[in-house]
């Protein structure tokens, strides 16, 4: 599987959620290869607005935060990981 590409799916369908402002960075982090950026920008938009992409199914989502390794490391916020999964309970 390409993370890389799911990556860029997954923040085009935030895009439907998210104010593009908000998306700004998380696009400039993936055009420049930073994709565990990218990923922890992303979900701190969305775990910050309480919303919920298009297609949301936590199960690919978890994959994706795992593959770049954000429930061990961040870059943005150190309780990422405890977040996104309090975000996901939110969803259920």
């Amino acid at each position: 599987m390409n993370y890389d590409m799911m990556l860029g799916k997954y923040i085009s369908y935030a895009e439907r959620v998210l104010p593009n402002d908000e998306l700004n960075e998380v696009k400039h982090y993936y055009k420049h290869c930073e994709y565990e950026m990218a990923l922890e920008g992303l979900l701190i938009e969305l775990i910050n607005t309480g919303k919920y992409p298009e297609n949301f199914k936590y199960d690919k989502w978890e994959e994706l935060v795992v593959y770049y390794d954000l429930n061990n490391e961040s870059v943005f916020n150190e309780d990422i990981w405890d977040k996104f999964v309090l975000w996901e309970k939110k969803f259920n």
